[in-house]
């Protein structure tokens, strides 16, 4: 049974006092705060007197305290004969049990029971703090870090919402509650309580900006690009600081026969080396990295490097370079004549002129118009290194019946990886034999209308 020690104790007398309370027992959730409003009467001599209270189990981390007003006594002087105020104040803890729980009080003589009946206990929650993070204008602030500590020690953190607001959980206990954000000086308040189950307040947090201050965004600072390809990295500065600044533009880190270049928007021709903004405004620069014709494959890393009035800001890029996927199709002649009836043979060579790695299951494929019968062989290839290549041989066979003329045929050559297509001309002649005879015919007609003509052209 925990004890406050304490006795009565008079000064130039004996006093006896009664305790009255009128409503010795309250009801509330574990958490909760209990007030119990006593009044003291002294039936002796003018003294002062200890205000003692005993608990009993399950009360260990409650919080009990005599007030006077908003004053926190633990002595009273009681002149005879009158009687006087005190407050017992009972600060429960969230994980308290459903349960009665009697508190004994003694002022000097007399004591008196009250009760504390608990109707929901909530062990195993959490205590809430929340807060509201402004600038000095009453912009609200996003992004702020809101760190409860305990000592040194992080015990919860969370960012400000767009709206400036945080509601972090945290265990029951007494914290340090920190609130940081770049540009912004830090602010801090100690003895911060979280109960169990309840919400604890700190209402509106007032973050001043500090006189010099950029924040830099950085859209996609890692990139995987083709070689031949010049990546542009997009960047926003924006002064958050009191005042104008004037930053100063430079890249570290350049692998040799590389350049960099910032410009003010994807289609400017001008390069700048630095830049004005007022405060409270933002730009939006952009970053060409220029590799030279001879990079190899690989993972390069620069830093943009930024220099105000009053500090220098870095930014890591990330550039990864990946080998191109290119296939190509090629041969001696895109342009084939031959007679009607016959079939056309020819090489056609299929190449891997990309660096990005072996191709992969290639297949031929070819399309003519109906009727003609074409064929590849091989028809497929498993495999093509870079720079590595392979022949085919095409057999085209026109239709029996076709009519001299040109013809196109297409083909379609696909990998894992790229395709690509070419065209041929195929152009059918007739035989020179028929040629002949048609001349013969020809004649023939032409001279019988002679004769014809002759004969009967005068009657």
């Amino acid at each position: 049974m925990p004890a406050v020690p304490g006795a009565a104790a008079a000064q130039g007398g004996t006093i006896q006092t009664d305790l009255r309370c009128d409503f010795p027992g309250e009801v509330i959730e574990a958490g909760d705060t209990a007030v119990f409003d006593l009044a003291v009467t002294n039936r002796g001599d003018t003294g002062t007197c200890l205000l003692n209270y005993w608990t009993y189990r399950g009360t260990e981390d409650w919080k009990i305290r005599f007030e006077d007003g908003d004053r926190e006594v633990y002595r009273m002087l009681i002149p005879a004969g009158e009687t006087k105020p005190v407050r017992l104040v009972v600060e429960t803890s969230g994980h308290a049990a459903v349960g009665e729980y009697p508190i004994r009080v003694g002022i000097g003589e007399g004591t008196i029971w009250v009760y504390v009946r608990i109707t929901k206990t909530h062990s195993g929650e959490t205590g809430t703090i929340e807060a509201t993070v402004v600038d000095k204008e009453g912009n609200v602030v996003k992004g702020a870090d809101i760190g409860i500590y305990d000592g040194d020690a992080r015990v919860e953190g969370m960012l400000s919402t767009a709206e400036g607001k945080v509601s972090i959980g945290a265990p029951m206990g007494t914290y340090t509650v920190r609130v940081t954000k770049p540009g912004y000086r830090e602010w801090e308040k100690k003895g911060v309580e979280a109960r169990i189950g309840r919400t604890t307040d700190l209402g509106i947090v007032p973050l001043e900006k500090e006189n010099f201050f950029a924040e830099i965004r950085v859209k996609s600072p890692s990139k995987v690009v083709a070689i031949g390809t010049n990546p542009l990295y997009e960047i926003v500065l924006q002064n958050v600081g009191r005042n104008d600044d004037t930053y100063a533009l430079s890249v570290e880190g350049l692998a040799e026969q590389w350049y960099a270049r910032f410009r003010e928007s994807r289609e400017a021709a001008e390069e700048v080396s630095e830049i004005y903004i007022p405060s409270g405004e933002e730009k939006t620069l952009y970053l060409d990295l220029i590799p030279p014709y001879s990079v190899d494959v690989g993972e390069y890393n620069v830093t943009v490097m930024i220099d105000s009035a009053a500090r220098q800001y870095e930014e890591n890029l990330t550039l990864r370079l990946r080998g191109s996927y290119d296939l190509r199709t090629s041969a001696k002649s895109y342009r084939h004549e031959i007679n009607r009836g016959e079939t056309l043979v020819f090489d056609m060579t299929v190449a891997n002129a990309g660096t990005g790695g072996a191709l992969t299951n290639v297949g031929i494929n070819m399309s003519a118009p109906e009727g003609w019968r074409v064929t590849v062989d091989p028809a497929s290839v498993a495999s093509l290194e870079p720079g590595e290549r392979a022949t085919v041989k095409v057999t085209v066979v026109p239709p029996a019946d076709i009519v001299a003329g040109e013809y196109k045929i297409v083909a379609a050559v696909k990998s894992d990886q790229a395709r690509g297509d070419d065209e041929y001309r195929i152009v059918v002649k007739e035989q020179s034999y028929v040629a002949v005879l048609g001349l013969l015919v020809m004649a023939g007609i032409a001279a019988g209308l002679w004769y014809m003509f002759r004969k009967y052209g005068r009657r």
